[in-house]
């Protein structure tokens, strides 16, 4: 008898989840969500649910959220490479395969009367779309959770095109219509690589540097000295590498952009080589390309982010970087944290989203 309850539990809470709206499905309770499927897809892939008659061209609206927003490269790549790797279907057409997908953004405006949008609105249930259509600076809506585990749904919604298409001018606001995804990408990462971290290297920097970073398994100690560390992660197509440095905090300028791109090119000067038989061979910061600078945090700090492109004086190698500066727990030191890729048949959006989750884990003591 208990079976045949759990079981009617569970078509219950099934079609629950497929047929309710997103203002009221997904999982409420751990016991809700232990029925629910696990989520399927790679990092940066997005499932888009938008009526075909708003997709199709650069001109439709779903053409412009693409080229300006998703399909656009996410900080400073050598060669440019859309930050999500996008598949779009029509509202009829979003089954429960790919209502199983990781990342979700659904997109309709409330003026579309067509017969697929009116399939995506019934998503929603009744008076959500009255009710999101009142306030008029709201434009996105996540939830987690709704038809697997593991999952974001994103709702992007305006009243019309024409306010959807100034949403998408406006790089404030379309930052929220991707930064939840990395998010929670950076996030899944840094749970998995917690979990397959190299122990080694782990007891190595809290014992030396009195800090912790999850890394990935392969790093290896390139250089090690009492406030610099080098870690490098060689492999046939590519080559990550991880430096570390500590300094002193003596001026709030320490924190400008310009002081901190001078100071990594001295830094790198004097310890990166890029080919360890030159000493004439060293790394430098590609100054053609202008860094993209943010504000971060990295454990629960203030940090300036920096997302560029480096090479060596010699042209020989080249690739892209991110950075952070940030104080220490006690304010009175400075530390740089730096991840930079070397990996010239590959594209590299991966790899540095990679390399982002696993700077972020930084922990001092």
């Amino acid at each position: 008898m208990k079976k045949i309850l759990l079981y009617l539990t569970y078509i219950s809470f099934s079609l629950l989840c497929l047929s309710s709206c997103l203002d009221n499905s997904g999982a409420k309770t751990e016991t809700e969500k232990s029925f629910l499927p696990s989520s399927k897809g790679k990092p940066g892939e997005m499932v888009l649910v938008i009526d075909s008659t708003q997709w199709g061209t650069k001109a439709s609206i779903g053409g412009q959220l693409y080229t300006k927003v998703l399909g656009a490269t996410r900080g400073i790549l050598p060669q440019s490479e859309p930050q999500f790797t996008v598949t779009q279907v029509q509202p009829s057409g979003f089954n429960s395969i790919l209502r199983q997908a990781r990342n979700v953004m659904i997109v309709t405006t409330f003026d579309n009367k067509g017969r697929e949008s009116r399939i995506l609105k019934s998503f929603f249930g009744e008076g959500v779309i009255e009710a999101l259509s009142k306030d008029p600076e709201k434009y996105y809506y996540v939830k987690k959770d709704v038809w697997a585990k593991g999952q974001t749904v994103m709702l992007f919604f305006a009243e019309s095109e024409e306010k959807m298409a100034k949403v998408l001018e406006d790089p404030n606001k379309t930052y929220y219509l991707t930064q939840p995804f990395h998010d929670i990408e950076n996030k899944r990462l840094a749970e998995r690589i917690t979990k397959e971290r190299d122990r080694k290297i782990t007891r190595f920097l809290k014992d030396k540097y009195n800090v912790d970073i999850s890394l990935l398994q392969g790093y290896k100690i390139a250089k090690s000295e009492e406030d610099f560390l080098w870690l490098r992660h060689p492999e046939i197509a590519f080559d990550n590498n991880i430096i570390l440095m500590k300094m002193p905090y003596t001026d709030e300028k320490q924190f400008d952009a310009d002081h901190i791109l001078k100071f990594r090119n001295e830094l790198a000067k004097k310890y990166l080589y890029g080919n360890p038989e030159d000493k004439e061979s060293f790394v430098i910061t590609e100054s053609k390309v202008k860094p993209e600078i943010k504000n971060a945090k990295i454990d629960g700090r203030q940090a300036v982010e920096i997302r560029g492109l480096w090479r060596t004086n010699t042209y020989s190698m080249g690739g892209p970087f991110i950075s952070y500066l940030f104080t220490d727990k006690s304010g009175a030191n400075l530390y740089y944290l730096e991840g930079f890729v070397y990996a010239p048949s590959m594209d590299k959006r991966e790899l540095m989203r990679d390399m982002e989750a696993q700077l972020k884990t930084f922990k001092d003591f």
